[in-house]
């Protein structure tokens, strides 16, 4: 699929999507259509949603940090989220909107719309930052991000066999210090798996860019 075929094809995704959950502060993908890596988190914030790219707040810091630890550029990637809207909650005791946790349901009705941007995309590794990514790419609820990181696997989507590798989320450094050492060993082997990709020229200087601006507020 050529680069302008790619781009349509994600933007009518995106209108499509937006027209799904017109009710949503919704933040989409950024970054190198033809990437070989597709990073998936789980949903924006409130960051997220003021600057209309993933992973601009806290979370996003580390995980430039980390994605530094490869010696490649941010531009050089896809980033998307497999929630592609805020998931909020009304604090009670200062009545502002706050982050919830994404629930089965919240999974379940967008895992559809992410399999077909991967599908689009066609990554060769496809990276997953926490549970929820993982199990929206997997459509495996049992699976746990602390028996999975780290590692290289293998998963079926509608007959095409797609490399994935979970690791945890970046915002879960900002809660567990403890989990920065093993978050750098697990990124030394993402790394290691990058180098192995048979494309030549892995990645492109002449890439193509997405980014929609669009935040659709509650």
């Amino acid at each position: 699929m050529d680069k302008d075929t790619m781009q349509n094809r994600l933007e009518q995704l995106c209108c499509e999507y937006v027209q799904t959950f017109n009710d949503k502060e919704i933040v989409l993908g950024h970054g190198c259509i033809d990437s070989p890596v597709a990073i998936i988190g789980e949903a924006p914030g409130k960051d997220e949603v003021k600057l209309g790219k993933p992973f601009v707040g806290a979370a996003g810091k580390n995980l430039n940090e980390f994605i530094e630890v490869l010696e490649i550029s941010r531009d050089d990637l896809y980033i998307t989220n497999a929630i592609k809207y805020r998931l909020g909650r009304l604090n009670p005791k200062t009545r502002r909107i706050v982050n919830r946790p994404a629930t089965i349901k919240d999974i379940k009705e967008n895992q559809i719309w992410l399999h077909r941007e991967i599908h689009i995309l066609k990554p060769q590794i496809i990276v997953t930052l926490g549970n929820v990514p993982l199990k929206a790419v997997t459509d495996n609820f049992r699976l746990s991000i602390g028996d999975m990181h780290g590692v290289l696997h293998e998963c079926n989507l509608a007959g095409k066999v797609y490399k994935i590798f979970p690791l945890y989320h970046p915002a879960s450094i900002i809660y567990n210090r403890t989990l920065k050492d093993v978050y750098h060993e697990d990124m030394m082997v993402l790394k290691k798996e990058i180098k192995k990709l048979s494309t030549v020229n892995v990645f492109n200087p002449n890439k193509r860019v997405f980014h929609i601006s669009l935040t659709t507020k509650i």
